[in-house]
């Protein structure tokens, strides 16, 4: 089959799925608007021009939906391009958050469309409850409701739809669950597993290992939603009550999810500056983003592995942390709960209890060798349920019952 995959950051979430799809004999065809991470071998790669808001004429009431609907010409356009290049898709898969997919229909009509809608937005995504974000306003509620609109096209003009969590799916409207199935994309067991004996440096004066105290945290940007705030706030009685304890925070200064941080330096510069000489920084380390083979350096000497977030889209580090037989610390919300059993794989504390998550990281910190066993059973539900190979075989087999029941009602 002839197989065409769209997303802006192409592969991104999709990287395993191609290769697998490549492997098994499948010619497959990538659209973006940047290079993202190297595709996979024998993926043919095309790109558009991403338009950016900065460009656009001012005065429009949301430049984030003109975007996207320049993105969906762009797309469509390479699209007519690429068919008269001889490339005419039996399957399309595509994001469908960033408006590349909404003129697909027109221009493959006899395709297999999959959209991947990733999340429907409501107003309880929005940290209403949480003093660390700026507090919503009426203009950013209206913005995740104008958002939603490319999701409804999605459900309308796809063959099938997917998540990768119950929760996502679940954040959809009840009519709507039953079109979604849940396959998750998966980690790599085989580079995200224990190294025992391993060793890293993680600046040029400070070499970590095992048998040292790590307290580690990770996030594609440094934000409340992903709890950052929380977690610093709880570093002050864990460096003093641990004076061998190392904590290593990685992730980006700018913001995903959450709304930008009024302080010049980003959530970490405002977090820094508010707690000041209680964070050591001699065992305060940010090391910005990392490289995935130095992320997982770090999560194999890791001691105990911190992971907060509102309820919102589950994160790779969680998982690849859990594949490392890190010990993790997550916080009691959706969907960390999918993962993470309280006391059997890691454990689990309220996100608002600021005195619940110091004991619960203090505990582990305290007695390592005691806690072990939860990274264990971790790794294994990692290689139960989230190994990459696994979620390659769910969506293939997805894709191909969902192509056979196709030809079998008519279409091409």
């Amino acid at each position: 089959m002839q197989i065409l995959f769209i997303h802006q950051a192409f592969p991104a979430q999709f990287s395993s799925f191609v290769a697998d799809l490549i492997s098994r004999g499948h010619e497959v065809h990538g659209i973006g608007a940047s290079p993202g991470r190297a595709s996979p071998e024998g993926c043919r790669h095309h790109l558009y021009d991403d338009p950016r808001p900065e460009d656009l004429p001012d005065g429009l009431s949301d430049p984030q939906l003109e975007v996207s609907l320049i993105r969906a010409e762009r797309v469509a356009e390479l699209g007519q391009t690429l068919s008269h290049q001889g490339v005419k898709p039996d399957v399309v898969v595509v994001h469908s958050g960033w408006g590349e997919g909404l003129y697909l229909r027109d221009l493959w009509p006899d395709a297999l469309l999959l959209a991947y809608p990733e999340l429907y937005g409501q107003p309880a995504l929005l940290q209403l409850d949480d003093p660390d974000a700026p507090p919503p306003t009426d203009q950013r509620l209206r913005l995740l409701r104008r958002q939603n609109l490319l999701a409804l096209a999605a459900l309308a003009d796809a063959d099938a739809l997917w998540t990768p969590t119950l929760f996502q799916r679940n954040s959809f409207p009840a009519p709507w669950r039953g079109r979604l199935q849940v396959i998750h994309e998966g980690v790599d067991t085989r580079r995200n597993a224990p190294q025992p004996g391993r060793r890293i440096q993680a600046r040029h004066d400070l070499e970590l290992g095992s048998d040292d105290l790590v307290l580690t945290f990770v996030s594609r940007s440094l934000e409340p939603l992903r709890g950052f705030c929380r977690f610093m706030r709880s570093l002050p009685p864990l460096l003093q009550a641990h004076p061998r304890l190392q904590v290593v925070v990685v992730g980006g200064d700018g913001h995903s999810y959450s709304p930008p941080s009024p302080h010049p330096l980003g959530y970490l510069g405002e977090m820094r500056e508010q707690l000041g000489s209680s964070l050591d920084p001699d065992r305060f380390h940010a090391l910005g983003l990392l490289e995935p083979e130095q992320l997982t350096a770090l999560l194999q000497v890791t001691t105990v592995h911190a992971y907060l977030s509102h309820p919102y889209v589950l994160s790779w580090s969680l998982l690849e942390a859990m594949a490392c037989a890190a010990v993790v610390v997550g916080s009691d919300t959706a969907p960390v709960r999918e993962v993470i059993q309280h006391q059997q794989n890691g454990l689990l504390a309220p996100l608002h209890d600021l005195d619940r998550l110091v004991a619960t990281i203090d505990g582990v910190l305290r007695d390592p060798p005691a806690h072990r066993h939860l990274g264990t059973a971790a790794r294994q539900t990692i290689l139960s349920r989230f190994r990459h190979d696994k979620g390659q075989r769910s969506f293939h087999d997805w894709l191909i019952s969902l192509r056979l029941l196709q030809t079998a009602r008519g279409k091409p």
